[in-house]
């Protein structure tokens, strides 16, 4: 059962090995497949019917990254002036790119605006002050707070106003120099059950109804991010999650003169790259056995210390039988002269560990080299692409 899990990880190692062999390179590195990331972004643009698809660059912003996903046609989701001068320096139009950061910093809204940027998310008054004052006649869209309970990273305490507030704030860009034109939400990173769709786009109608009152009419709803993909706990299918947001969707809305958004980034890039370490130190620590990594939280596995499970593989037993491994559990954690630099209490990896073995951790391109800094002096991860 094990090996049979592991398998799709194994080939994807093993591709990645036969252009870049750990043997000859300084680790940390991350590998990238950008045939994976073709796949997954032709699956979710045809998630939805009419879905356009805008990447949310802060999932990781490499250039060759970018440059890719531009030639697919995708639409980027944005937030600061670097990721605007990345994604138009690369000839991205401006009608493609969003903003649904309800926090948007003056510059950047200037900066947005005078290229032709046009959406922006609010979930705020003054939000809706600093838009109507540095991006007037802009499509202004609000971020409302939903349920994140499902979700590995909860986003909506945060980011996004509640419900209760919506028809008020609604009004208020109404009365702005903005046009109240739509309403986004965000289930949560990495959320593990469709039914968070369903519950929010529920919510999202009772706004529409709302407005509509008030002779506010919303012409967009954009469904955020949240999409999936496997760690190591189980998760919905693609498909399940997409037929639940569709009949969600067919039961509320006519789909006449509505824009329909989403804004992957861990979904897309997350499992087309492997994280490649190598082991530093074992150490016994009272009654615990710990390895030490060149790779930590610092430079490049931040999201380990907020719940993300990696699955973690051993050079040498790449071609083994797993079941037949012996395994004990290991406290492991990076290179830093820091307490914090810890990603995992009592993770099972094989006994037979030594100095100098690889380890690497599947399905990590996205949420790892954005984050990562080179703290205390090591490394984030060189980028290599196949």
């Amino acid at each position: 059962m094990i090996k049979e899990i592991l398998q799709p990880d194994m080939l994807s190692i093993q591709k990645q090995n036969t252009y870049y062999n750990p043997e000859k390179l300084s680790t940390p590195y991350l590998v990238v497949d950008k045939t994976i990331i073709t796949d997954n972004f032709f699956k979710i643009q045809n998630f939805l019917d009419d879905v356009k698809v805008y990447y949310a660059v802060k999932a990781n912003s490499h250039p060759t990254i970018l440059e890719h996903l531009h030639t697919l046609g995708s639409g980027f989701e944005i937030a600061s002036v670097q990721e605007l001068d990345d994604t138009i320096g690369i000839g991205v139009s401006p009608d493609k790119i969003i903003s649904s950061n309800p926090l948007k910093t003056p510059d950047f809204i200037k900066a947005a605006y005078g290229v032709g940027v046009r959406y922006f998310a609010f979930d705020s008054r003054m939000e809706v002050d600093k838009l109507s004052a540095w991006a007037p006649g802009s499509k202004g869209y609000l971020r409302i707070a939903v349920d994140n309970s499902k979700a590995e990273w909860p986003l909506s305490k945060k980011f996004g106003a509640i419900p209760s507030e919506a028809l008020n704030l609604l009004e208020y860009a109404g009365q702005s120099k903005i046009i109240p034109y739509g309403i986004t939400f965000h289930v949560g990173s990495q959320c593990l059950d469709a039914i968070s769709w369903e519950l929010a786009i529920n919510q999202v109608y009772e706004i529409f109804q709302m407005a509509k009152k008030k002779n506010i009419i919303l012409k967009m709803i954009n469904i955020g991010g949240g999409l999936p993909i496997q760690y190591l706990k189980r998760i919905p299918p693609l498909q399940d999650i997409g037929r639940t947001i569709s009949n969600s969707l067919e039961k509320k809305f006519t789909k006449e003169d509505l824009e329909i958004g989403i804004e992957p980034g861990r979904s897309i890039v997350g499992d087309s790259g492997n994280i490649t370490s190598r082991i530093i130190l074992i150490s016994d620590r009272g009654s615990e056995k710990w390895i030490y990594l060149d790779i930590g939280v610092f430079n490049g596995l931040m999201e380990t210390i907020e719940g993300i499970k990696y699955k973690i593989l051993s050079d040498r037993h790449l071609s083994v039988n797993i079941n037949e491994v012996k395994k004990i559990g290991y406290t492991i954690a990076g290179p830093s002269c820091d307490s914090v630099d810890t990603m995992y209490k009592n993770y099972l990896l094989p006994e037979d560990l030594n100095l100098g073995d690889i380890l690497y951790f599947a399905n990590t391109a996205a949420y790892t080299t954005s984050y990562a800094s080179n703290f205390n002096g090591f490394p984030v991860p060189n980028i290599y692409f196949i």
